[in-house]
């Protein structure tokens, strides 16, 4: 097999809202999703394709419980098979037309897949999965008195009935998924997190009613595939600590033990973005040279190439984190040459403006874009070139930046070039890298014009329609 990456799309991301949630919109939604799959293919990735059903078995027990009347309730496991094959069949046929339309041929399958689960695991006395449908509080409290459900608030997205979520032990079909793989398929797996079985002594599988989180059974197979990516496209560009709170903050790339301290600290929402987190950490440390990757699914072609998303990767220098940030090296190329250092630029040496012919002349290499601790001001220098100087007051902001990975004969010549009154330091970004960055003397902002409100230099010259 080639590159292998596990990509796991939420049940939320197949139905967007209420008005939208009909077979046939979420059937357009998935037509939507899948062309950057096939990007991903042109690339040479191999494919497994899995899928969350929240709402989609909710819409199923409901369907149930209204009709209970006439015919016999249908039970958690089966409501997730049915998923399986449903959903399973849109991406087939999304996929298959999508390749077609680029006049590529590929197998597309989808398999029934089941995940084993402990039957003494302690989810099945605290149920934290949401299923079904958005409500008000109201609604939702009123349900769960009349049909005996636990409720939850998602996220602040509303109310929604939860069950059981035991984390998965194995993945039944994880041999068979590896042959499709081999030879040449696209595979739909783990729908759902897989139909959730309990093994007996003597190898029989029993369904279980509940829900199994299909990140953490995404990342398990993952694993057990020995992929190089697995990828959790939702609804935001990133994972955030404090989110929607005023304090709220973006994480560029996180440790998988970085990770596990935020979801033992509960940074993220349980049942929501928390088995996103853990997952991919999970998947990480255990799969050597494993990255894995949460972001928004439109943003799947700025994930691969390093300008999106929150990169969950294992334990590294400094040097090795810079490089593996969203704006590090596109996802499966080789890592920065030790013979090259990272440099912070925040001025006329970024990409597009007057001196970044200098970077190309010296041989650098853009590896992202960036923005330091909130501890910086910044001054532009006879609207020639800017000024970031560090500060401990407590007035200064996150500038905006770029940072290159330069060869290390190349950087003196850089350096030279520069005006007057800059040299090189050591700028730690907001990420907590410490990389070498090009800073300001105090004596040089003396009687120069301040725009630190500006939180970069690109910012200001726009703003003021400076060329640079």
């Amino acid at each position: 097999m080639s590159r292998v990456a596990v990509v796991a799309f939420g049940g939320n991301a197949l139905v967007t809202d209420a008005a939208h949630d009909s077979i046939p919109q979420q059937y357009e939604t998935v037509s939507r999703t899948v062309p950057p799959l096939v990007d991903m293919v042109e690339r040479g990735w191999d494919l497994v394709v899995s899928h969350g059903n929240g709402p989609q078995v909710g819409f199923i027990l409901r369907r149930s419980e209204l009709a209970g009347h006439e015919v016999d309730p249908v039970p958690v496991d089966y409501a997730v098979a049915d998923t399986q094959g449903a959903i399973g069949y849109m991406f087939v046929k999304a996929l298959r037309n999508e390749l077609a339309a680029r006049g590529l041929s590929r197998p597309v399958v989808a398999v029934v897949t089941q995940s084993v689960v402990d039957l003494d695991d302690p989810a099945f006395a605290h149920p934290t999965k949401p299923v079904g449908s958005f409500m008000d509080e109201a609604t939702a409290r009123a349900l769960a008195e009349a049909n005996g459900w636990t409720i939850m608030q998602d996220a602040g997205r509303g109310w929604r009935r939860t069950v059981a979520s035991p984390r998965p032990q194995a993945v039944v079909e994880t041999e068979v998924i590896r042959e499709l793989l081999a030879s040449g398929a696209l595979v739909v797996a783990v729908g759902g997190g897989g139909i959730p079985v309990a093994t007996a002594a003597d190898g029989r599988l029993t369904g279980v009613e509940a829900v199994v989180d299909k990140d953490l059974a995404s990342g398990l197979l993952a694993h057990d595939l020995g992929a190089d990516l697995l990828m959790i496209p939702t609804g935001v560009p990133q994972v955030a600590i404090r989110f929607g709170e005023p304090d709220q903050q973006w994480l560029d790339v996180l440790t998988a033990d970085e990770a596990r301290a935020y979801v033992a600290a509960g940074e993220f929402g349980e049942g929501s973005m928390e088995p996103k987190v853990a997952a991919v950490a999970d998947f990480v440390a255990a799969t050597p040279g494993a990255v894995g990757i949460i972001g928004a699914a439109e943003e799947i072609p700025a994930i691969l190439d390093g300008r999106s998303g929150t990169r969950i990767v294992s334990a590294v220098d400094a040097t090795a984190r810079a490089e593996a940030t969203p704006g590090g090296a596109p996802v499966g190329t080789e890592p920065q040459d030790t013979s090259s250092v990272l440099l912070a630029v925040n001025g006329t040496l970024m990409r597009g403006l007057k001196l970044n012919s200098n970077m190309a002349a010296a041989g650098a290499r853009f590896v992202r874009e960036a923005s330091t601790l909130p501890v910086y001001r910044l001054w532009s220098v006879n609207d020639d070139h800017p000024a970031m100087v560090r500060v401990t007051d407590g007035s200064g902001t996150a500038v905006a930046l770029e940072v290159w990975s330069v060869p290390a004969e190349g950087l003196a010549g850089i350096l030279q070039k520069e005006p007057p009154g800059l040299s090189v330091g050591k700028v730690t970004l907001h990420d907590g890298t410490t990389v070498l960055g090009v800073l300001g003397e105090p004596a040089l902002v003396e009687g120069q014009r301040e725009i630190t409100h500006h939180r970069g230099w690109r910012a200001y010259v726009e703003a003021e329609g400076i060329a640079s």
